[in-house]
């Protein structure tokens, strides 16, 4: 083969992995747009340029093990093998310390990524997605290791096992729009207004439903906690929103046979996100362990499974994380 074949054949797939892995970004909020997903990643660089570079590294190697593990080619392309490992890579480095963190991270990225295509044969015979499933039992698993090992700590910030955060005061001021943005940031564990920001313009751009759908959920995950006495703290963080804002896209837009009416079942699977959170945060507390995206995982089955009932609803793994219908078709492979 001629040198400049050659160069054009390892461009290719330079630049196929690069758009994969960006597309794992925005795949996290079930969007397959490598674009959507850039912004996303300037968003966590803005955020922390140490966090950025390990998201992306973490996003290559889910990549690349998906493909050499022998993942669906389709799923490869658009990023479904990025996004469990993006969030993998994130947490590790937000929630330890250590000198081997970076390593565990990535190693992390791998399991992630090898779980999905393990899981993906299992659930797809039942017609269930997997979600965040690899992201939210490797993260548990690898912070009740740390609660054992010398070499690995956690955070101090992120411990909450002690019995006096159980009942978190109530008093302070909530602040609704930072609430909602900052919900939207924590979708990847991020806790900063620039980040939440740069995430809801890149929804936008994937396609403008999923950036109402993303408010409408931030919304009114916001509105049931407040009003249901949750502590102010965790209002104005968002760690009542994000949640929220995934399980309205799964629930109205990616497996939803009618996306363009008013998203109500939607809605009512955001606003249930937020007991389900409470309570799990409650049961999780004594094993020093945050509910991540469990509650996402817990809605999206239950109303997709209503959704089957009702509606005769049939799932597939290649169908959903493609992209969004007619009006941003254009828009995924770029």
């Amino acid at each position: 083969m001629p040198p400049a074949a050659l160069n054009f054949h390892f461009f290719q797939k330079f630049y196929l992995l690069i758009a994969s892995s960006l597309k794992g970004f925005s795949q996290v909020l079930l969007v397959g747009n490598a674009f959507s997903g850039f912004l996303i990643l300037i968003g966590i660089t803005l955020h922390s340029p140490l966090l950025g570079l390990m998201a992306f590294l973490s996003s290559i190697v889910g990549t690349i093990t998906g493909k050499y593990c022998g993942g669906d080619s389709d799923l490869i392309r658009n990023g479904i093998y990025g996004f469990n490992a993006i969030l993998c890579g994130i947490s590790t480095i937000l929630f330890l310390h250590g000198d081997k963190r970076w390593f565990i991270a990535l190693f992390a990225a791998a399991l992630a990524a090898l779980s999905l295509k393990m899981l993906t044969k299992v659930l797809d015979k039942w017609n269930v997605p997997v979600l965040t499933i690899p992201f939210v039992f490797i993260t548990w698993i690898g912070l009740l290791i740390a609660y054992r090992v010398d070499t690995l700590y956690m955070d101090p910030d992120f411990v909450i096992s002690s019995p006096a955060m159980w009942n978190l005061p109530v008093e302070g001021t909530p602040t609704l729009l930072v609430g909602m943005i900052k919900g939207i940031g924590e979708v990847f564990v991020i806790d900063s207004l620039w980040t939440g920001s740069l995430i809801l313009l890149a929804l936008f751009w994937a396609g403008w439903r999923f950036g109402l759908y993303a408010i409408i959920g931030t919304f009114v995950s916001w509105i049931t906690a407040y009003f249901i006495g949750a502590d102010t703290h965790s209002l104005n963080l968002g760690l009542y929103n994000y949640n929220a804002v995934l399980t309205i896209i799964a629930v109205s837009l990616v497996f939803n046979k009618k996306p363009k009416k008013t998203p109500y079942i939607g809605t009512l699977a955001a606003m249930l996100t937020v007991p389900i959170t409470a309570g799990l945060e409650l049961l999780l507390d004594p094993l020093g362990l945050p509910a991540l995206t469990f509650p996402f995982i817990i809605c999206s089955w239950l109303f997709i499974a209503l959704g089957k009932v009702f509606q005769g609803y049939k799932y597939k793994q290649t169908v959903p994380y493609t992209g969004y219908r007619q009006e941003i078709s254009s828009r995924i492979e770029g």
